[in-house]
């Protein structure tokens, strides 16, 4: 209640309350202007202003002598209370528990902690933001509708974006200055904002992983976008909020199983199973199980990863994309095999490439050994428009995941469907981490195609050599 005190005018010090108190204890009785009553069980009364009550004191505020003092009494010692012509008795309060701070995971961030970093960085502009020019060309109509018919880059915004800003890392930065400007050229209509709010949003969570500004981004736009601000806020690290986000959806409907992945990013595959289940029922096995067999590969359950895999290459009918996910599964399948079996060991020292199916058409990836280890993976050419930082990250994590790691127990949360049976063999320990690397958000066939030519180009290079 010293908040309450603080605030109160021409209040006496120590002394004057000591006075008071002095008063009380003697029983006189004291009648300030009309207001609130208050009456001790001694028999004490007065009339002032309730300023408060606690477990541990009630604060009553009264004049004295021209003074206002704000006097604080035991509940135990008051009888009765009257606020606004109505009395009642006073009972002890009990003590309030503390309130529990916003749980937190592994360390993670709290949701106040995503929601108060998502208003405070989101609406800003990038430290680089004023250093890159706008650049466009002038024939490029700014309102997101199509206004020359086929293929028109530099006259359809979208067109634009997707072939001349996203495969080029160099021009990503003038890509969002251009769509910052188009917020204010659509600003009046609110559907195109709209637009240039989720384009926006996607652009720094492709191009730069600025997922806080990402998130902020979504927000605005509205609509569905539950995947990717859970996914942001996955990044950002708050895997309750993350979550919670996703646990509003039903269904995976997303053309490439986003819910199921991102549940097994975050360590949730018997949700992440449950979901694939579920959307192979509802007529997208290839989608379902494509999505499901990454899961368990990143388990490193590579039985299990093999066994979704040639469920997608049976699948008779599925998604429009049946005729690629077949393609993809059937390259993970052997990618997963080739790592089941392979020894660096194995690999002479040298300089290997091969080429995996990607989004667009092959990718192709030379890879250099030295000394029993990856050396060096570099993406030697690639079709997809929409690889966005996949050429560089998914090298850097296979280099990076190429050491041993600690072998991690069974969660009491996964399914029991996954657990390893006794005669289900290990990977080898050497090659168990290579099993575990995710791919990329947003270019997640890119990703794959960078991951399978990889270890076809390891496997042909342990194959060419006579002596192994």
């Amino acid at each position: 209640m010293t908040g309450m005190a603080n605030g109160a005018r021409g209040r006496t010090g120590r002394a004057g309350i000591a006075a008071t108190a002095a008063l009380l204890a003697a029983g006189v009785f004291i009648a300030p202007a009309r207001g609130d009553d208050i009456q001790l069980k001694n028999g004490t009364k007065y009339t002032g202003k309730l300023v408060g009550e606690e477990h541990d004191k009630i604060v009553f505020r009264a004049d004295f002598g021209g003074a206002t003092v704000d006097l604080e009494f035991k509940p135990g010692d008051v009888r009765y209370v009257t606020v606004n012509g109505r009395r009642r008795a006073v009972k002890p309060k009990p003590k309030p528990k503390p309130r529990p701070g916003p749980a937190k995971t592994d360390g993670g961030k709290s949701s106040s902690e995503i929601d108060e970093l998502i208003a405070k960085v989101g609406p800003t502009k990038p430290e680089w933001f004023d250093s890159i020019p706008l650049h466009y060309p002038r024939t490029l109509n700014l309102t997101w509708r199509m206004s020359a018919r086929g293929w028109k880059p530099h006259v359809n915004l979208r067109q634009y974006i997707t072939s001349i800003i996203s495969p080029a890392p160099k021009r990503w930065k003038e890509g969002i200055r251009l769509v910052h400007h188009t917020l204010g050229v659509n600003r009046a209509d609110r559907g195109r904002l709209r637009i240039s709010q989720g384009a926006l949003a996607g652009m720094y969570f492709n191009y730069l992983a600025d997922y806080a500004r990402a998130a902020y981004w979504w927000q605005q736009a509205g609509g569905r976008n539950h995947v990717e601000l859970a996914t942001c806020y996955l990044h950002l690290g708050c895997k309750p909020l993350a979550a919670k986000m996703l646990s509003g959806i039903r269904d995976d409907n997303t053309p490439d199983g986003s819910v199921i992945r991102l549940w097994s990013r975050m360590g949730e595959i018997d949700k992440a199973l449950w979901y694939a289940e579920k959307a192979a029922r509802a007529g997208r096995p290839d989608v379902a199980y494509l999505a499901a067999g990454d899961a368990c590969r990143r388990e490193a359950r590579h039985e299990k990863a093999q066994g979704f895999y040639q469920k997608v290459i049976d699948a008779k009918r599925g998604s429009r994309d049946i005729k690629r996910n077949t393609a993809r599964a059937t390259a993970n399948l052997e990618a997963v095999k080739f790592l089941v079996d392979l020894k660096m060991a194995d690999v002479p020292d040298g300089a290997y490439s091969a080429e995996a199916d990607g989004y667009a058409g092959p990718v192709k990836v030379g890879v250099n050994v030295e000394k029993g280890r990856i050396a060096s993976i570099k993406v030697l050419q690639h079709r997809d428009k929409q690889a966005f930082r996949a050429p560089v990250l998914m090298p850097e994590r296979i280099i990076a995941n190429q050491d041993p790691k600690p072998v991690k127990a069974t969660s009491s949360s996964s399914s029991s469907r996954l657990r390893r049976r006794p005669s289900e063999p290990e990977p080898e320990p050497e090659m168990k981490p290579f099993l575990e690397i995710d791919t990329v958000s947003g270019a997640t066939c890119t990703s794959e195609a960078i991951f399978n030519a990889t270890f076809k180009a390891l496997a042909g290079a342990r194959e060419k050599d006579p002596s192994k």
